[in-house]
């Protein structure tokens, strides 16, 4: 693998995580690209120098084959993806990558196999903040939402964290985790053991739209349940969110509700990832606007962004 180019511009990190600010153009190589579900897949990618990074950040991956720059002569954008994990050995790196083959993009993606080479421009944008009062974190996420609570999960936990997550997706068949043997009752939620979260002591409480993985129902909807039967917890702990907006909505008005700090990670498109394109504005508050509110870029201010600035109406 050869590294491409580096660019020390500081990208925002939010306060207290262990993030440097670089970010850089790398040939990464396939180490593996497995399928998980129905249209989703696993994609290790190894790097060389890879700078820090932190849940909730991002990369934009070319879904083209380069060339000797990193770069394709076709007429293709990078698209998004979390960092789902990051393992460090010396000056390598594994990233892992979780994500769902729709378009022409992402199936040329699900066709590399080992050895392979991918660029990869990042790590992007800014992670989450791991909050010192609170001891529980409530991990809340939908679809292809999961990787950066399962990475966030393995954080909290080497950081002796206690934490729940409550895991979504239209049927069993779109489940994007790897299920291992486990059902245990707590409360009245069937908790559910994925390699994912279980390999760092995470149970999973889990939904489906059609009942037939967990409880039919949407997952803000059995994340209140859980949090009315563990009310006097809600002191302690602290929200994370990530998934289709409709879902993140809801899990923070949830928190919202009950003074929980929620942080929620968005999805947008992309196009450069950098603040270039201005093509992946946010709503937040803001008093001294006329209107109340103005426009911040997903890949630069957020992705991870406080409940209480988006404007969710």
């Amino acid at each position: 693998m050869e590294r491409m180019e580096k660019d020390d511009v500081v990208t925002g990190a939010a306060p207290g995580s262990q993030v440097s600010g670089s970010r850089g153009l790398f040939l990464s190589r396939v180490v593996r690209n497995e399928p998980l579900c129905r249209e989703h897949f696993r994609l290790v990618l190894e790097v060389d120098d890879f700078p820090p990074a932190a849940p909730g950040q991002f990369v934009q991956i070319l879904c083209a084959e380069p060339n000797e720059l990193g770069w394709t002569q076709g007429a293709f954008i990078r698209r998004p993806f979390s960092i789902g994990g990051l393992r460090r050995g010396g000056r390598r790196c594994e990233l892992d990558i979780l994500y769902r083959a729709l378009g022409t993009g992402t199936r040329w993606l699900s066709r590399q196999r080992k050895g392979e080479p991918v660029s990869v421009l990042g790590p992007l944008g800014r992670p989450f903040e791991i909050h010192a009062d609170r001891e529980i974190a409530w991990l809340v996420g939908g679809g292809i939402g999961l990787p950066p609570l399962i990475w966030l999960a393995q954080t909290l936990s080497a950081a002796g964290r206690r934490a729940v997550a409550f895991c979504g997706a239209r049927s069993a068949d779109f489940m994007p985790l790897t299920r291992v043997a486990g059902v245990e009752i707590v409360g009245e939620q069937p908790v559910l053991a994925f390699e994912e979260f279980a390999s760092v002591g995470v149970p999973v409480i889990t939904a489906t739209d059609d009942g037939s993985l967990g409880a039919a129902a949407r997952v803000p909807d059995v994340f209140a349940r859980y949090l009315d039967q563990h009310a006097g917890q809600i002191s302690s702990a602290a929200i994370y969110a990530c998934g289709p907006e409709p879902m993140i909505r809801a899990t923070a008005q949830i928190g919202l509700a009950h003074g929980i700090p929620t942080a929620v990670c968005l999805e947008r498109v992309m196009a450069c990832g950098m603040g270039t394109c201005q093509s992946c504005v946010v709503r937040v508050h803001d008093a001294a606007a006329e209107e109340g509110w103005r426009y911040r870029l997903c890949c630069t201010d957020g992705p991870v962004f406080d409940a209480r600035e988006v404007v969710w109406d």
